[in-house]
């Protein structure tokens, strides 16, 4: 399950399948009918054996599987067959209580409370999604390039998953000229097009051909990088187990299948897979809170104190910062230089006049970016991921370097694999900020929470040992 919109659709449903089930049953208890047939325990009874067998049924039938979410005819028709078999699963399990009757006429309306509340929480979810386009805004927003018949396939299966994906268009022909349907005349070639959606809020490009085939593709597809759009390869499951062996020593990398069609990919992203990222943003959550509770609740005000005494301005700075897909947001930092116009455009260099005493400390020790543990906690930032650039080094060194932009599909982080291995501070040379991006794409090859962990404590006994450019 990668989606987080679906992700965060199937929690709901659970909930509200939940609440309508045992609403359902609230209802006819307060009406009093039950406290004449039944003893509390009884009822009580009756009522875990209700939520018992629609969680076993609803296990059973899959019924909020990924799958079977996506459109509001499988919404209705997993909830039908899921109800079913928690009836008979109902019958079975009753039928060994034999000195109480429950199967009756209050039975009946209970049940029938329930496929009411079940059918309203689908048919609100129908019509959000139809009557309310933001939506959209949480899937993924897909295009398709190819002319083969998996194309069609493909398409087929993002239009039967609308939940899931947002299909911006279908590209085949590279050379064809689009028309403007009320102009009724050629505005300009296609790739321009894919150009275009490429460069408004794209979330990942499919192609059935790959770069070796199409020499145009490869520009298109570098486009599609340095704007953060993945690009996965879809191919034909004959060719695809013809051609194993080619791959596995390739750059490409099996990724998923998709009805049946195997999806591939030139990198591994363990974080694509959400419950991957659940793990990660559980442990950032938990970490940045002990951070701020038990340190920066008395060394934030302390610290505060210590630079106002020294230079004017305030404590804290907030500087804008690429973060994940390039999205701007503001850093916290002590500030750690006297008040100055080139603070957003200038990186500090060794002895730089404009740091004050107190800064040189934090700075050598890295406590200037312990409020950065606040952006951790709102969600901007992880403890381990790339460091955050300046929106204006951002913008130059994605012009200079292949694969720049990559490092951005994952959060920036308060340290990183790369800072850990020597690339931190700053960045006079070309080769300095290769290997940086270097360190962070293989980092986001390869991360694991026990990578973060190992990062973490290496982070911790460099700043206690000092690093030569920490400054």
């Amino acid at each position: 399950m990668e989606s987080r919109h679906i992700f965060i659709l199937i929690i709901l449903l659970i909930v509200l399948d939940a609440l309508a089930l045992n609403s359902s049953f609230g209802l006819i208890y307060a009406s009093g009918i039950l406290d004449d047939h039944y003893s509390r325990g009884e009822i009580t009874l009756f009522l875990i054996f209700l939520n018992l067998t629609w969680l076993i049924s609803s296990l059973i039938n899959r019924t909020y599987n990924e799958a079977n979410v996506q459109s509001i005819k499988a919404l209705f028709k997993k909830m039908s067959i899921t109800f079913l078999i928690q009836v008979l699963l109902l019958m079975v399990g009753l039928s060994f209580i034999k000195h109480i009757q429950f199967f009756n006429a209050h039975t009946f309306y209970i049940l029938l409370a329930q496929i009411i509340g079940t059918s309203t929480v689908r048919l609100v979810i129908y019509y959000s999604e139809r009557l309310y386009p933001k939506l959209n805004l949480y899937k993924k927003k897909i295009v398709i390039i190819g002319n083969h018949d998996l194309a069609s396939l493909l398409e087929r299966y993002f239009l039967k998953n609308k939940l899931s994906f947002n299909l911006a268009g279908s590209f085949t022909d590279f050379n064809t000229e689009v028309v403007d349907e009320r102009n009724s005349k050629k505005i300009n070639k296609l790739k321009d097009t894919v150009k275009f959606a490429i460069e408004n809020n794209l979330d990942e490009v499919y192609t059935t051909q790959f770069p070796e085939q199409c020499q145009d593709l490869q520009g298109v597809l570098n486009l599609a990088e340095k704007n953060c759009v993945r690009v996965k390869y879809v191919t034909s499951f004959i060719r695809y187990k013809r051609e194993e062996e080619a791959f596995a020593n390739s750059s490409y990398i099996f990724n998923n299948f998709y009805d049946g069609i195997p999806i591939l990919v030139n990198r591994r992203e363990p974080l694509s897979f959400i419950g991957n990222r659940i793990a990660k943003r559980l442990f950032d959550i938990v970490f940045s809170l002990f951070v701020i509770v038990f340190l920066l609740s008395w060394f934030l005000p302390l610290m505060a104190l210590l630079i106002k005494l020294e230079s004017k301005g305030d404590a804290l700075f907030l500087q804008l910062r690429s973060g994940k897909k390039n999205k701007p947001f503001y850093c916290y930092k002590f500030r750690s230089m006297n008040m100055n116009k080139d603070s957003n455009n200038l990186q500090a260099s060794r002895n730089d006049p404009r740091i004050t005493k107190i800064g040189a400390f934090m700075r050598k020790t890295s406590i200037d970016e312990l409020p950065q543990f606040f952006n951790v906690l709102f969600g901007n930032m992880s403890v381990v991921g790339p460091r955050p650039h300046m929106l204006k080094h951002t913008e130059e060194y994605s012009k200079l370097i292949d694969q720049y932009m990559v490092r951005h599909f994952l959060k920036p982080g308060i340290t990183g694999w790369a800072q850990i291995n020597g690339f931190r501070g700053e960045t006079k040379h070309h080769e300095q900020m290769l290997g940086r991006v270097k360190h962070d794409i293989w980092y986001m090859e390869n991360w694991s929470l026990f990578l973060d962990i190992k990062i973490i404590y290496k982070t911790v006994v460099n700043a206690i040992k000092g690093e030569e450019n920490a400054f």
